[in-house]
């Protein structure tokens, strides 16, 4: 026993350096390229962008739910003077399980509507980009901070309407927790970029692509199968654990 300890604590010890030296190398390709055109006259000193993806629960979330989400996120953010400093504020929305069956309301045997039930979280974040100012491809890496809500949801909606309003809503379940994470990215510009007559510049749009780790507190939430239909009743067990997980991203933005 002894010695598995011993083997483990190694291999923990050479895991840690090995994400230090990635993420050494990733604030190297940020500031480097960032230093020339410090002084350099910045207009573009907005930044607002769209991304879509996938998370990936660990840890102890991950052996509650196991499930893959997709999710989306909207986020703004403004730079501090001319620097590569960006501070922001992003929106993101993720279902981590959805179940449907199909019921049929007492006394109308003839027809069925569908039962949804959304597993879903949604976070709010303040963010610390660090960003080199110009550059046809941008590395960054980035520092966020916040709060998680997790709650399940079952709708009624017609049969035959995949996509249409629901006839009724229910939040089921609730909870909040923290949040805080880092992560990286790079940013692909995929226009020239102009002067207007004004002396404006016209917006720049960038592809980018990114992975985080978000650490999440703990916080009780529902997974698919927790809840259990009795008869003209229901019942579930809530499970309580952190909230962790990995994001992998791709989206558009804009910078002007």
């Amino acid at each position: 026993m002894r010695h598995w300890r011993k083997k483990a604590g190694v291999i923990r010890r050479r895991a840690l350096r090995a994400v230090a030296a990635w993420a050494a190398l990733a604030v190297a390709l940020v500031v480097f390229p960032a230093v020339p055109a410090f002084g350099q006259s910045l207009a573009q000193r907005n930044l607002v962008g769209l991304a879509c993806g996938g998370l990936f629960p660990t840890g102890a979330f991950n052996d509650h739910v196991s499930q893959e989400a997709f999710g989306m996120a909207l986020y703004y953010a403004k730079r501090a003077w001319r620097s590569p400093f960006l501070l922001g504020i992003e929106l993101s929305y993720s279902d981590y399980s959805h179940v449907r069956r199909i019921e049929y309301l007492e006394g109308i045997p003839e027809v069925g509507v569908n039962v949804d039930t959304y597993n879903s979280i949604a976070q709010g974040l303040l963010f610390l980009r660090l960003q080199p100012l110009s550059g046809r491809v941008l590395a960054y890496v980035e520092a966020l901070a916040g709060a998680s809500y997790l709650w399940t949801q079952t709708t009624i909606g017609d049969y035959d309407d995949d996509g249409g309003d629901s006839l009724a809503s229910e939040t089921n379940f609730e909870d909040w927790t923290w949040a805080a994470g880092a992560g990286a990215g790079l940013s692909i510009r995929v226009d020239k970029g102009r002067i207007e007559a004004s002396g404006q510049w016209h917006p720049w749009t960038f592809l980018e692509i990114k992975v985080r780790y978000m650490a999440g507190g703990r916080a009780r939430y529902l997974k698919q199968g927790s809840i259990v239909v009795e008869g003209d009743g229901y019942s579930f067990t809530p499970e309580r654990s952190a909230t962790s997980f990995f994001t992998a991203q791709a989206g558009i933005s804009f910078l002007f």
